[in-house]
């Protein structure tokens, strides 16, 4: 076995101990028990969904990302868990694990015909992305009418595309240190989707003779005008976002009227996410 079958290989038990988190996280979230049980939900779906981009496993990546979204909207209380998001969630948690049991079997297929002929198809899976490229044999267009699947036309034009500001409140912790971040990186990441400016608190810094010099006691607050939206800031604290206090905050947002709708504000696709799961209910 090549050391690249083994990573990969690691990588499918690291999937097995993230769900066994998801399914007893998803359980204390919709019992309303456990301790930050959103956190650790959706750092598990996170695990996932950085993994399988590594290893070019493009359509669970995908769903991992948009899994993710909504229980990144949850964590920061723009989505209610109401009864019937919990019931979503269980709907996507089976569509993860059957996504990740899909990619492990196609390994397995892969490794065992490649073994039959060696060098046929060199030493990796084809990439997801260049196989949905191939047309079907014959030409033939896929029908698609049996997975319930409905064109839906949407409409751009009324899409203002004029930059946003934004307040980024950013307090690392000694663990972003500890794990070899950077705060002025981060900082210098978000100033580079537009402009604007960062303030410094030292408001809680102590004295000298009080100093942990392993300690984190700086607080930075950025000023941004973007025309990017706010996955794009989030995105740059992916890797850092539990090693720190983050505040995001759109300061020209206008609240947008849900008139009772749980599904109000998502992005599109989010969206989409739960349309898929109740169309398939």
């Amino acid at each position: 076995m090549d050391a690249m079958t083994e990573i990969r290989l690691t990588f499918f038990e690291e999937c097995d101990e993230q769900l066994v988190e998801l399914d007893r996280g998803l359980a204390h979230l919709a019992a309303g028990t456990g301790e930050d049980t959103i956190g650790i939900v959706y750092r598990a779906v996170h695990s996932i969904k950085g993994g399988s981009a590594s290893f070019d496993l493009h359509e669970l990546s995908r769903f991992a990302k948009m899994f993710e979204g909504v229980l990144g909207k949850i964590r920061a209380e723009r989505l209610a868990p109401t009864e019937e998001t919990h019931a979503l969630l269980a709907r996507a948690r089976a569509v993860l694990g059957h996504l990740v049991e899909v990619a492990r079997s196609r390994d397995a297929v892969f490794f065992e015909l490649r073994d039959l002929v060696p060098g046929a198809e060199g030493e990796t899976p084809m990439p997801e992305a260049a196989a949905a490229d191939e047309e079907p044999a014959g030409g033939e267009v896929l029908d698609l009418s049996e997975f319930g699947f409905t064109p839906v036309s949407v409409d751009f034009s009324d899409v203002d595309l004029g930059p946003r500001d934004y307040k980024i409140v950013f307090r690392p912790r000694a663990e972003l240190y500890a794990n070899a971040n950077e705060s002025a990186r981060l900082i210098r990441e978000v100033l580079s989707l537009g402009e604007g400016f960062v303030a410094l608190d030292t408001s809680e810094v102590p004295l000298l003779s009080a100093l942990d010099p392993e300690g984190a006691c700086l607080t930075w607050t950025i000023t941004l005008s973007s025309t990017r939206d706010e996955s794009s800031i989030r995105e740059i604290f992916d890797f850092a976002e539990f090693d720190c206090d983050l505040e995001i905050t759109c300061l020209d947002a206008e609240a947008p009227s849900d008139n009772g709708d749980p599904m109000a504000g998502l992005d599109p696709d989010v969206a989409a996410l739960f349309a898929r799961l109740q169309a398939s209910a």
